[in-house]
């Protein structure tokens, strides 16, 4: 095991091509399966509420986002870090859904507006800092500069939206609330993982166990969903 470092990449060779981390992909891809098959459940739930609605884009946009950020580890010999591009716009966007979800629980027209238009606010302005971190810093070179706003955005909206909200709405609404801020408690060492570089294996680094972890928190957020999709708009 390692702490505040990396092991070095594991590479693999494939007929003619060079994959690299594929533990990362499989990690990836056993993400962006469950987050997509989640995502099909919602949709059987035939559900017109915004809430609902909300929660299934977050899902599938997880989902194609999980799985394209895998092939951006594993092809990025040929593609480098133009590569991840699609992933980080996209887990932006992602982390949006899931302010709006929660949002759309809130009865009170008022505050429901308020907090909406403080969502898309926020969304405009962290794509504003991406795009110039992007285009002033040298993240060829740095790719975790470029994907800095992206966590920083993620460790924020999660604990805001489903972590806080979920809270408060599983005390003043229903106690099934409860699961999206369990589901945030899951995730939230992951982001430690990932910034300390705790590593436990090479072929199981701070990638793959932050991706696990992820992965058993959105599985909460969809019992969350399961639970309390009628009692929300």
């Amino acid at each position: 095991m390692l702490f505040g470092q990396d092991f070095e990449k594991i590479s693999i060779t494939i007929g003619n091509y060079h994959i690299l981390e594929p533990n990362v992909f499989i990690t990836d891809t056993l993400m962006a399966g469950v987050s997509l098959l989640l995502s099909f459940y919602i949709l059987k739930m035939n559900s017109k509420s915004e809430f609902i609605r909300y929660w299934f884009l977050f899902f599938f946009v997880y989902g194609i986002s999980s799985f394209v950020g895998g092939l951006g580890h594993a092809l990025f010999y040929y593609f480098g870090v133009p590569g991840k591009f699609f992933t980080w716009i996209t887990g932006i966007l992602s982390i949006y859904f899931i302010e709006r979800a929660m949002i759309a629980v809130i009865k009170e027209e008022r505050l429901y507006s308020l907090l909406k238009r403080l969502a898309f606010s926020k969304l405009l302005f962290v794509f504003a800092v991406f795009s110039l971190v992007c285009i002033t810093q040298p993240i060829v070179e740095k790719p975790s500069i470029g994907f800095l706003p992206v966590a920083i955005n993620t460790i924020v909206g999660v604990i805001l939206s489903a972590g806080i909200l979920g809270y408060r709405f599983s005390k003043s609404i229903h106690k099934d609330f409860k699961y999206f801020y369990f589901g945030v408690l899951i995730m939230v060492p992951s982001a430690v993982i990932f910034l300390a570089k705790i590593n436990p294996h090479p072929w199981f680094d701070k990638n793959d166990l932050s991706h696990v972890l992820l992965t058993i928190g959105i599985v909460y957020f969809y019992i969350g969903i399961d639970k309390t999709k009628d009692l929300v708009r």
